[in-house]
Parts: structure tokens; C-alpha cells; sequence
């Protein structure tokens, strides 16, 4: 067996961290109201977004024009800084993308500042390639209600960070964008949607709502609304297939989550037939559903009826770092296609029993789930292993795109032909990995 040895900041995150009660509270921010529909656009009122929000693939890339070939990464809920999202790092590296997207949640617990040097600087240090996001809830949770990832991801204001850190500096054009190509060459697009703090984008009238005349609850994000609607019309005209990225997903864990309020969303997304796939994170696995049964939720939860193409793949990738969520679904109201990771059996081999009986009642992600997981075998070796995690590799060759799952169930075996007792520094380990390990972790999913 060979020795991991993790960076220094990596060892004051993980389970220990979130036992911090500063650091819980951060992460809820239970007393402040969700008016993130109006916080995005107040952002931008200084620096206005090109009217298009959109760039090309080839202000990413650093080439004059979009190039025949080029391949990205998305991953989702990253930001922990823990021993789990260093251990994503290698086989990330590995895949030698030309940029990033992390689908939200890339700075845990609040999107503060020191939040996104440990989970995001930090970790990525020295990739060398841009990266853009898509906002999550917990930056939404920051002091600031999500300025820092605006500042950070939009503008040049922490050009140092980046430039220290070894990361390439591209400010995305605003908390909702688009990537394409102009000249037709590639004929991808992919749209970065902002679903906020609690997924409200088309505004509800509860009875909070209704008795509360400054609840901005009620409000819906119309101007992101009616942009994502432009852009869709737009990429229809050229033939382009559409690969949507947001983070809280409404369809998940084989049920719609009622907390969600994305309906117009949807429509939208079914109305549209250059939409090919659709990408969410927020819950801490992966988990892939067949084109019909997305079509199905659809048509069932918001009254959206394809048009043209067959359903888009639909896909929840949060297993990018943070703490895993299990995947023994209590309903079964949308079946998951037989491709979750982990699987129900690795998930019960990983946890005990007391955790599947607190995961059975409701209480996954509470004080009682967290403390009682450091009392499980894994636990004693390593609160927060580098185990079941993902990322989507999107590799594009002109008018195709290939779209795959790079899923990796045991570091220590991608290091399988070392010595045993080599120490290895996983935040550098690249060169070390068995020749074969990036390939016998990746599964082709689809092509667009």
C-alpha cells in the first residue's frame, strides 16, 4: 500500500469541521430571508454583463478563434478543502482539461472569503486552466449574500488570488452566462444557469407571502428568465446542442423536492430542443436518469411537453469533494436508471448501521448524521476519505460532443504499481498514477 500524505489546511476540514458550531450556523444562515433573485442583479449594477452574457469557448481556451478539439471538466459541490476533494485531485489533473466549471457550492461553509482559499485556491492551485461556476447555495449563505463569488468569478478584483494560486483568470460575464461558438465549429453551448439560494427562480406566494408584503419570496427572476429564453430561441436557429448547468436540482433522490420552484425552468428546458443535457449538483452523489423519465417528471410536475429531439440527458453530480450523501432513496416516484454512484451496496458497506438509521429518518445532514459518522470504522482512519467521488469529462471534437463519468472508488488502487510505502503528496500526484487510471475510472455516457 502506498502512504497519502494530504496538504497541511486539508487536515482542519472534513467532519471535524462541521462539528465547529461558528461553522454550522454559517452554513444555514436560518434567519436571513432568500432575496437572491434581486441580489444577483444588484451585483451587476456597477459592472453591467455584455448584453449577450455570452463568451466564446475560445476567450476560455487563449486562441483566436475556437479550436477543432478541446475537453473541460464539470464538477459539483467541491469547496470543503478536505481530505476528499485534494483526493479528486489527481485523477482531475489527469484528464488535462483546457478549463473548469464547478456546478456550484464551490466554497463551503458561507462563500466567504477564507472559504474559497480552502476550497478552491487552495486545492486547485497550479491547474494552470481557467475556471467558472455556477453560483450554489452556500455562497448565497456569505456575509455578503454571494458578492464574494461575483467579485471573485465576474471581475478582476481578485486577479492576485488567482495569479498566486496558479489559476488563469477569465471573469465569466455575470452569476448567469453562456459559452459557444461563434463560428460554428464547435456546436456546443453551455449555459450556467444561477438557481440562488433556495432555487427560486419563478417566485412563490405562500402564506407567508400573502401576509407579508416585503417577503420577496414572491418575486420571480424574470430578466433570467426571459435571457435564458433568448439564448435557447437562438441556439435552436443554428442547430446547437445545449448543455444546461445549475446547481439545487428539482428532480432528485427519485422525487420532485417541493422546496424548488423552477417550473418556468422546465417548461422552458422541454420547449426548446437544442437542450441535449442537463446538469445539476447540490446532493453530495451522482446519480443518472433515462432521457424518458426526465421527460416524464416534466411533463407530470410542471406541465412541459418536449418539442423535437428526445428528452435531454439529465444528470445530479455533487460528489465533487463534500461530505457523500447516501443513496438508499426512500421514494421511488422517478425511477434512477441503474448508474448511482455509490451504489446502494457501497453505500451500505460504507456507512454502519446507526448512520443507515439516522439517513432512513430524515436527519442526513444534521449534527446527530455528522457526529455519529465519526464514530464509524471508516471514521477512525479517515473522517472525510477520498471515496466514491466524480466529475463529468466533456470532450469535444467539432460538431460532436462526448460526454463521460470519471468515477473513482479507491485512490490508493489508481497508485496500484508503486512500491508499497511510497509516500505520495496527492495534491501533485499525477505522475505517479498507474498509466491506465483515468481510463479505468471513465464510462462514456452520451454523445450530443
Amino acid at each position: 500500500m502506498v502512504e497519502l500524505a494530504y496538504p497541511p489546511i486539508a487536515k482542519h476540514r472534513g467532519y471535524l469541521f462541521w462539528l465547529n458550531p461558528a461553522n454550522l450556523w454559517a452554513s444555514r444562515r436560518v434567519a436571513k430571508a432568500d432575496y437572491s433573485n434581486e441580489w444577483r442583479h444588484a451585483f451587476e449594477a456597477g459592472h453591467p454583463p455584455p448584453v449577450s452574457r455570452s463568451a466564446s469557448f475560445a476567450t476560455l481556451l487563449g486562441t483566436p478563434a475556437t479550436p477543432a478539439s478541446f475537453k473541460f471538466i464539470i464538477v459539483g459541490d467541491t469547496g470543503e478543502g478536505d481530505r476528499s476533494q485534494y483526493g479528486l485531485v489527481p485523477l482531475m489533473r489527469a484528464a488535462r482539461p483546457d478549463f473548469m466549471v464547478v456546478n456550484g457550492d464551490v466554497a463551503y461553509p458561507a462563500g466567504r472569503y477564507e472559504d474559497f482559499v480552502a476550497g478552491f485556491f487552495q486545492p486547485y492551485r497550479n491547474f494552470d486552466i481557467p475556471i467558472w461556476g455556477t453560483p450554489g447555495n452556500h455562497e448565497y449563505y456569505s456575509e455578503h449574500n454571494g458578492r464574494e463569488f461575483y467579485d471573485l468569478f465576474c471581475t478582476y478584483k481578485g486577479s492576485e488570488l488567482w495569479s498566486s494560486h496558479g489559476l488563469r483568470l477569465v471573469p465569466q460575464p455575470g452569476m448567469y452566462w453562456e459559452l459557444s461558438d461563434p463560428e460554428g465549429r464547435a456546436k456546443l453551448v453551455v449555459i450556467g444557469i444561477d438557481s440562488g439560494k433556495k432555487a427560486n427562480l419563478d417566485g412563490h406566494t405562500g402564506l407567508w407571502s400573502k401576509i407579508n408584503p416585503f417577503d420577496h419570496d414572491k418575486h420571480p427572476d424574470t430578466e433570467q428568465h426571459e435571457w435564458l429564453e433568448w439564448r435557447l430561441g437562438l441556439a435552436n436557429a443554428r442547430g446547437d446542442a445545449v448543455m444546461v448547468l445549475y446547481h439545487i436540482p428539482a428532480l432528485v433522490s427519485r422525487r420532485h423536492d417541493g422546496d424548488t420552484h423552477l417550473g418556468a425552468l422546465h417548461r422552458m428546458l422541454a420547449r426548446h430542443p437544442s437542450v441535449r443535457a442537463v446538469i445539476c449538483g447540490h446532493i453530495h452523489n451522482y446519480q443518472r436518469y433515462a432521457p424518458a423519465t426526465f421527460a416524464e417528471y416534466c411533463a407530470r410536475q410542471h406541465g412541459a411537453q418536449r418539442a423535437g429531439h428526445g428528452p435531454p440527458y439529465y444528470i445530479v453530480s455533487g460528489n465533487g469533494g463534500a461530505t457523500l450523501d447516501g443513496t438508499l432513496f426512500k421514494h421511488d416516484d422517478y425511477p434512477v436508471e441503474d448508474d448511482v454512484f455509490p451504489s446502494e451496496q457501497q453505500w451500505k458497506d460504507y456507512v454502519g448501521r446507526a448512520q443507515r438509521l439516522v439517513d432512513a429518518v430524515g436527519f442526513g445532514k444534521s449534527l446527530l448524521s455528522r457526529t455519529l459518522g465519526l464514530f464509524k470504522e471508516t471514521a477512525a482512519k479517515d473522517a472525510d476519505a477520498a471515496q466514491f467521488l466524480s466529475f463529468l469529462l466533456v470532450e469535444v471534437n467539432g460538431p460532436t460532443t462526448s460526454v463521460s463519468v470519471v468515477r473513482m472508488e479507491d485512490l490508493e488502487a489508481l497508485f496500484s504499481r508503486q512500491p508499497n510505502g511510497t509516500r505520495i503528496n496527492v495534491d501533485d500526484a499525477v505522475a505517479l498514477l498507474d498509466p491506465d487510471a483515468l481510463a479505468r475510472c471513465t464510462t462514456h455516457l452520451f454523445d450530443l
